[in-house]
């Protein structure tokens, strides 16, 4: 297979709290590239292209029992048998791998009950259940016309994501089954641009008077904000033309996400009848409590800054009952006692609260992005950007919409429909069309450690080294690309020999070292540390040590770092295995 030119490409979006899968065939996306299927998922009586990102595990703590809203629902049934507490159930788990410095093949996580598991076991599960979910729709379409290499699978990871992160999800999706040959990283608010590249202008809702046409003409700059369950990503974009486009600004954002509003939900529900009630709640009726949160997702979206001065929100009576008999109170006469008391009311099984508290909720999310966006502004890449382009889950909220709206006034927003789609959709895209983005801006300054010649008064003493061919200075950081700087896809960089220093040598290790400083001078300073670990294997021994040099470059521009080995004696290029998960 060509990797550039698929028969069928499969994406998954793999999101905080919701995932899903779509695919088009080649020849579909020549005729119109927005043209895929997309999973429909049932969730209780209601039809979704997304499901909850959710995986029970059987006792085992190996086999997969179930995933999404299938995993929700039997998880209640055991809970309602008394048979769960040996199954490890795992809800919104991936930002247990969000700039997580010590993350390894061997990182465990917790589930709702405390117990443990690895999270390479988790995370493959979950895509192991999409793939094999996608293999069995489309068995019968696909037997006997296309095999294993004709598909391009493409995963989705935020932009703002570690190198170690990314290497994460790709040992976990090859875990799961699939060939790591015909598998591609995609970077999600990129993907989400390219889709808006495609969409005809009635797809959009926009505050503003730009067009989208202006928006994707040649020479535009735009900003993209994906809003999503977990993390906000932000990047900067200018159209190339041709359907292709230029990152401006490094990929940027943070721990936002719309999780945040759900958390502050919680512990409003936490102040009103008690932690202890609150847990035997979550555990004695999880269907109850499944039900509450979905309830209050949809409201969550709905939601306006300024509207609504009051709103209504479901308590379950299994709830009200475990309160009452647990504490011997009437949990209406109860509330009257807390610091909401003259803003909420308690009917039935209805809560009336006043829509300060809801949009309390929301306000640490918003009021972050917002300001987050408003610093990035000033910044002199954004020159002349003159849109937002808002995508993810969380952007279809209407509180966020209405605050960015509110809050740049000279700037268009542009919402595209079914923006938490637009991740999903775009990684398809993404899939046809990979050299899409042409240039990307480095997040860090990368480079390894190397010795330069000992200059007296500007080197430490601490790092001079008397060597046979001088005195050195070591532990020199050897920058290849500086943080901020715009690399073309696929450049080339580096250069930097090695000297081989044992006859029988075959291999060779080097690690890989990142700073947010434009220009570290020792991999030891403040602020640098080890990304991972080059390792050069099956080098040339037939020649004497003397002449044996090894040049290391590393590709920078795509979405995955790349590292390349050359024998500088023979010009035979080395297979070199990078490790980001030490």
């Amino acid at each position: 297979m060509e990797t550039d030119k698929p028969l069928m490409v499969v994406a998954i979006d793999f999101g905080t709290t919701y995932s899903s899968w779509a695919c088009s065939m080649t020849h579909e996306y020549a005729e119109n590239p927005t043209k895929m299927y997309v999973r429909q998922w049932i969730g209780g009586e209601h039809l979704s292209p997304k499901a909850p990102t959710t995986v029970l595990i059987r006792p085992d703590g190996t086999t997969l029992e179930a995933f999404g809203y299938a995993a929700e629902d039997r998880y209640a049934e055991l809970v309602e048998e008394g048979q769960h507490k040996l199954w490890y159930y795992f809800k919104r788990f991936k930002m247990k791998i969000f700039d997580n410095l010590e993350l390894s093949r061997y990182t465990m996580i917790e589930d709702i009950t405390g117990k443990t598991l690895p999270a390479m076991t988790v995370f493959s599960r979950a895509i192991e259940s999409m793939r094999n979910d996608f293999l069995s729709q489309f068995k019968s379409k696909l037997e006997g016309r296309i095999e294993d290499r004709d598909i391009c699978w493409v995963l989705t990871v935020p932009a703002i994501w570690s190198e170690s992160a990314k290497q994460f999800m790709r040992q976990a999706a090859i875990m799961a089954g699939i060939n790591n040959e015909y598998l591609r990283i995609a970077l999600e608010p990129e993907a989400a641009a390219l889709l808006c590249n495609y969409l005809p202008l009635k797809m959009f809702t926009i505050s503003g008077s730009q067009s989208t046409f202006q928006t994707f003409q040649k020479g535009s700059k735009y900003m993209v904000l994906d809003a999503g369950g977990g993390t906000v990503d932000i990047t900067v974009h200018e159209v190339v033309g041709g359907g292709k486009l230029k990152e401006l600004h490094k990929a940027t954002g943070g721990a936002w996400g719309g999780i945040a509003v759900d958390e502050a939900f919680r512990q409003f529900i936490i102040k009103l009848v008690g932690n202890p009630v609150f847990q035997k709640f979550t555990i004695e009726n999880t269907d109850d409590m499944l039900d509450m949160f979905r309830a209050f997702e949809v409201k969550k979206r709905e939601m306006q800054l300024m509207k609504e001065s009051t709103v209504t929100l479901r308590i379950p009576v299994s709830l009200i009952r475990i309160f009452e008999k647990d504490t011997g109170e009437v949990l209406k006469e109860t509330m009257s006692q807390t610091e909401f008391s003259d803003k909420i009311k308690l009917l039935n099984d209805k809560l009336k609260v006043d829509g300060t508290i809801i949009r309390g909720f929301f306000s640490k999310s918003v009021q972050s992005i917002t300001q987050y966006v408003k610093s990035l502004l000033k910044s002199k890449q954004l020159e002349g950007a003159k849109s937002i382009i808002m995508v993810g889950g969380f952007s279809e909220c209407q509180m966020l919409q209405e605050s960015i709206v509110s809050s740049f006034p000279e700037i268009s927003i542009i919402v595209p429909q079914d923006a938490s789609l637009a991740v999903l959709k775009g990684a398809v895209i993404y899939g046809h069309n990979q050299d899409a983005i042409v240039q990307r801006v480095c997040r860090y300054t990368y480079g390894i450690a190397g010795a330069k010649p000992f200059i007296q008064g500007v080197h430490k003493e601490e790092h001079r080294e008397e060597t046979d061919v001088g005195l050195l200075c070591d532990n020199m950081f050897i920058k290849f690309v500086e943080v901020g700087e715009s690399i073309k896809l696929h450049e080339r960089r580096g250069e930097h020999y090695f000297k081989l220093n044992m006859e029988n040598q075959d291999t060779y290790s080097f690690p890989i070292y990142i700073s947010s400083e434009t220009s570290p001078t020792y991999v030891t300073d403040e602020g640098c540390r080890i990304l991972g670990c080059g390792t050069i294997v099956n080098l040339d021994k037939a020649v004497p040590l003397k002449d044996r040099k090894v040049e290391v470059s590393i590709i920078f521009g795509g979405t995955e770092m790349e590292v390349e080995a050359k024998e500088v004696h023979t010009g035979r290029k080395s297979n070199v295995v990078v490790d980001f998960l030490l």
